[in-house]
C-alpha cells in the first residue's frame, strides 16, 4: 500500500487503512511503539499491561452474609407510596 506524509498540526501523520490494521491485528485503540530501524520507520504492537484494580474489599467481603432471600431483596420488598406516586 503506497501513502503519503500529511501534516496534522505542527505534526506530522501517516492514515492506515481498516485493512492493513486487520492484517496486523491492531485497531484504532491499540497501543504500539514506533522506532527507526536500519533508516527504516517501524510500527509494532505492544502488550497492553493488566489493569490492576486495588479495591477496598474482596469478592468474599461482598459475597459475606448473603443468602438466596437476600440477594433478591430488591425483589422481595414491596415499593413505597412515595415510590407509587401516592
Amino acid at each position: 500500500m503506497k501513502s503519503e506524509i500529511k501534516r496534522w498540526g505542527n505534526s506530522a501523520a501517516v492514515r492506515l487503512s481498516s485493512k492493513i490494521l486487520a492484517q496486523a491485528k491492531l485497531d484504532v485503540s491499540s497501543p504500539i511503539s514506533i522506532d527507526v530501524k536500519a533508516g527504516k520507520i517501524v510500527i509494532e504492537a505492544v502488550e497492553r499491561a493488566p489493569r490492576k484494580v486495588n479495591l477496598p474489599f474482596s469478592e468474599a467481603d461482598l459475597l459475606e452474609g448473603l443468602d438466596a432471600r437476600g440477594a433478591h431483596a430488591d425483589d422481595l420488598a414491596e415499593p413505597s407510596e412515595s415510590e407509587m406516586g401516592v
